[in-house]
């Protein structure tokens, strides 16, 4: 499974988790982190949706390093 981060202006770090792809997109999992909870939505992305994203830097890959501390 590949985790992204999500562009935002806040100080609290927001990740998309892809759960599972079909033929239209992807079901995923987005988590915003905020200091004492945490706000966690599935939701589905079609493959044009996520492939801008991608491209216009609204998300980028992560590392599995990376993406321990951002969710920890």
């Amino acid at each position: 499974m590949k985790q992204f981060s999500i562009k935002s202006e806040g100080p609290d770090p927001s990740l998309l988790e892809l759960i599972n792809e079909i033929e239209g997109g992807y079901f995923v999992r987005i988590v915003h982190h905020h200091a004492d909870w945490d706000d966690v939505k599935e939701d589905f992305l079609s493959h044009d949706l996520f492939d801008t994203c991608l491209r216009t830097g609204y998300i980028e890959e992560l590392s599995a390093s990376r993406y321990a501390e951002l969710s920890a």
